[in-house]
């Protein structure tokens, strides 16, 4: 008898290992919800953004303070190239000077003495163009929604090995098992549970630490696919990331891994009159990007 191709035998494994993650996912957020208060926590208004940017980074930056401004952020850039920030845009950032990598910032300057005073922590990288991103429409889906993690889909024209990551059409948004960090928001009170994941000596491109977000933090993480943003820059794939990604995950081999999967829907923050248009546009079939990946290509089946 002929033996089946071993990637035929991986991918079979694949999908049933999906299965048993999204049926097991199904009954812990049943679980998690009804454990919920019945009220949502008092906000202070204000999120913080913080981001390693060099001089590559610069135009999109400042397109996203022009969007988002300063009256409900506060901006902590780390710049990690020596760069100036001398435009007039950028004088109401906070700026730290200092070579460094991407989640070597995240844990040394988000600390929980720092984070306490935000409703958000959002963590960004340089090649992140915000498209028509709407930040109320994204945090009442957030908050409507209960996540202690989510992020915006990725447009059709972004870059990413993770298909998960994509906007699927007609949809507000998956309940997930992992999220690619490219501009990715946390409830300020559940940041402390992901920073711990963090270690503070080595993997500092950070690879490995969202396969164990869920898991490890007892997170529910959603991708909002009624808003976008673009990666316009392909990933640099370095050896030692994966090197270090092997080790920290055998390190962590207690803890469940993502099978990267979507176990279901999000629903509409109907109140917030922006919801209600997008709603009515994702229902009329108004698509403003679309992805050129199939259902289960990007993780929905």
């Amino acid at each position: 008898m002929l033996q089946a191709p071993i990637h035929t035998v991986l991918a079979l494994r694949s999908r049933f290992l999906q299965r048993l993650q999204r049926a097991r996912l199904k009954r812990w957020v049943a679980r998690h919800d009804a454990a919920l208060p019945a009220a949502m926590p008092e906000r202070h208004g204000k999120s913080l953004y913080a981001a390693p940017i060099g001089a590559d980074g610069k135009d999109l930056l400042a397109k996203l303070i022009g969007k988002w401004g300063h009256e409900q952020f506060d901006y902590l850039i780390f710049v990690y190239d020596g760069s100036r920030f001398d435009e007039p845009v950028f004088s109401r950032c906070t700026f730290i000077t200092e070579p460094g990598i991407v989640y070597q910032f995240f844990k040394k300057y988000l600390t929980p003495e720092r984070c306490n005073a935000y409703d958000y922590i959002i963590l960004g990288i340089e090649d992140v163009d915000i498209d028509d991103f709407c930040w109320p429409r994204f945090a009442a889906i957030m908050d409507h929604n209960r996540l202690d993690m989510a992020s915006p889909a990725l447009s059709s024209h972004s870059h990413t090995p993770h298909r998960i990551m994509y906007q699927q059409p007609g949809h507000i948004g998956r309940l997930v098992d992992v999220i690619e960090v490219f501009l990715t928001v946390f409830d300020a009170r559940a940041w402390p549970a992901f920073r711990a994941l963090i270690e503070d000596d080595y993997n500092y491109w950070g690879w490995g630490y969202v396969q164990l977000a869920q898991s490890f933090c007892n997170f529910k993480m959603g991708i909002v696919d009624s808003e976008t943003i673009t990666v316009t820059r392909p990933p640099n794939f370095k050896q030692e990331c994966q090197n270090e990604m092997k080790r920290f995950l055998r390190s962590h081999a207690q803890y469940r891994r993502a099978r990267f999967c979507s176990y279901g829907e999000l629903q509409p923050a109907a109140s917030h009159p922006d919801i209600l248009e997008r709603r009515a546009q994702l229902q009329a079939g108004v698509r403003t990007m679309s992805s050129p990946l199939t259902h289960h290509q990007q993780g929905m089946i």
